[in-house]
């Protein structure tokens, strides 16, 4: 194993345990100022720069506007322009959720998004290449090779919300230089979107024409319990994060008697356990969403290409967040260590932790690679 791959039950200080602690976080007595001041931003005496702000730290004074503009969007009150701008003043071109969801409501009237996400795949593909995913996924394979233990034989491989192919299509050529694998015997790949799996299917089958490429159109906790497998290795690239843990737990547990190993990467952030309009959710909202918007609508990109992939890719998955209750919203990213938690729980004492490393870390986001699978 890589020195840089974490060895989870020594908790190797080279890859912290808790990542994101560079991130804003609220502790309780931010929350009760912020829950304080939100009364006075709805009876309109609370202005943008005015003096309910003096309480907040500087560094807080961003979220609080997304927060307070965000607020005042699902009473469909006006006033959230005047806050969200103002958020997108002092956020600049490192956080774009204050500025994007004010142009959104302008073009909407409301605060709504796409009925379905990913019926065009170039949204996602336009994501999935930006120059820090690119990064992001080249650091997923790297940590894929170095934690997998050698072994011989062919791989039988199960790619859960598999997008447009191209994550297996970087992973299964390094799998087998690696040798880990002496060649691909069966993938199957599953995503809710038929453009992906057809898009999937057709780049995958090209790549590997000896291998049998099946796909299916469906979620996970949909059809667990009828993935017979065996599977030597399953994969979910930000695929898991759309169930709430409670059942992130049942479908993991339906689908751990098929398989051998289990790589995911995932965002590092808390969106399953604050309800919908808490300061919790809203600040984490601020800078995850933030950032991943700053990215897709960044100078290098053509500017109807930003807009469409934001729309069809970001907006469902910010907008969901901020108006819907836990049990019904589409999003619920975990931290690493409620991650373990849960993985232990739903996989049972002989699938076991076996590494992870931090993928990619920024000021405002960090996302990481886990690994569990059977020891030996």
């Amino acid at each position: 194993m890589a020195r840089d791959v974490l060895s989870l039950p020594l908790r190797s200080e080279g890859d912290a345990a808790h990542t994101g602690a560079h991130v804003l976080t609220l502790s309780p007595n931010d929350v009760a100022t912020w829950n304080h001041l939100l009364p006075e931003v709805v009876s309109g005496r609370a202005r943008p720069s005015g003096g309910a702000e003096r309480d907040l730290p500087d560094e807080q004074v961003g979220a609080f506007r997304f927060f307070a503009g965000t607020a005042l969007a699902a009473r469909s009150d006006p006033r959230a322009f005047t806050w969200l701008d103002a958020g997108a003043a002092v956020d600049g071109s490192e956080l774009r959720a204050s500025a994007y969801l004010s142009g959104l409501l302008h073009r909407r009237g409301h605060l709504a998004a796409p009925e379905c996400a990913f019926t065009d795949p170039r949204a996602f593909v336009h994501f999935a290449t930006l120059p820090a995913m690119r990064a992001c996924r080249a650091e997923f394979v790297s940590f894929a090779v170095d934690s997998l233990p050698p072994a011989s034989g062919s791989l039988r491989v199960l790619d859960v919300g598999c997008g447009d192919g191209g994550l297996l299509a970087d992973l299964l050529p390094a799998l087998l230089e690696g040798g880990r694998w002496d060649e691909v015997a069966t993938v199957t790949l599953l995503d809710p979107s038929p453009a992906m799996i057809s898009t999937a299917k057709t780049r995958l089958a090209a790549a590997w024409p000896d291998a049998r490429v099946e796909g299916r159109v469906a979620r996970l906790e949909h059809v667990a319990s009828l993935l017979q497998g065996p599977y030597d290795l399953v994969v979910g690239s930000l695929s898991l994060h759309h169930m709430p843990a409670e059942v992130k737990r049942r479908a993991l547990a339906a689908l751990a008697p098929s398989i051998d190993h289990l790589l995911l990467l995932e965002l590092d952030a808390d969106h399953d356990s604050p309800e919908v309009g808490s300061p919790l959710l809203a600040a984490s909202v601020h800078q995850t969403y933030g950032w991943m918007l700053a990215q897709i609508l960044g100078p290098s990109t053509p500017d109807e290409v930003a807009r469409e992939s934001a729309d069809e890719f970001v907006a469902p998955e910010l907008v969901s967040l901020l108006t819907e209750p836990r049990g019904i919203r589409s999003e619920y990213h975990m931290r690493r260590e409620r991650w373990l938690a849960l993985l232990a729980e739903a996989m049972g004492p002989e699938i076991r932790p076996l590494g992870t490393r931090t993928a990619l870390s920024t000021p405002h986001a960090d996302l990481f690679a886990l690994h569990v699978g059977r020891p030996g």
